[in-house]
């Protein structure tokens, strides 16, 4: 074989073992279980995890470190039948920020968010709320003695 053809196939090998290594180093592992995107999230490193919950299916992306903390973002990806009626927040999303080594349904403790789905769920959660006081106002009132 010439000198010139075994320089370029070696070449080329190499630039596949490079486009090789920063696909693996750089884009999200694919989590198909809980337990896979916790280590992940411990660790801070990019993964990504499907949430289904008989209410709505949540995309978990762990983007990385900022400020000393774990960065995730939270995706509604299909809202199902339940009391929240969560439909008209679908694709919608959040990031929320951790200190690192946490683990945590991120879409479980709004605290630490900040976005676009925060605030509709925190807007559907006062709605519910206000409903129960207006549904149940007569039993309150009776429990507070008024």
């Amino acid at each position: 074989m010439e000198k010139g053809k075994r320089n370029l196939i070696i070449a080329l090998i190499l630039v596949i073992l490079v486009i090789a290594g920063f696909y693996y180093a750089f884009l999200p592992k694919e989590c198909g279980d809980y337990e896979c995107f916790r280590q992940n999230m411990v660790e801070c490193r990019p993964a990504k995890y499907v949430n289904e919950e008989r209410e709505a299916s949540w995309g978990y992306e762990v983007i990385g470190k900022k400020r000393e903390q774990c960065e995730v973002e939270v995706k509604l990806l299909l809202a199902k039948e339940g009391e929240l009626k969560l439909r008209e927040f679908e694709g919608n999303s959040m990031n929320c920020f951790y200190p690192l080594g946490t683990a945590a349904f991120p879409d479980e403790d709004l605290s630490a968010c900040h976005g676009r789905l925060k605030e509709d769920l925190q807007q559907r959660i006062i709605e519910k709320l206000h409903e129960y006081i207006l549904d149940n106002l007569g039993e309150i009132r009776g429990e507070l003695g008024v």
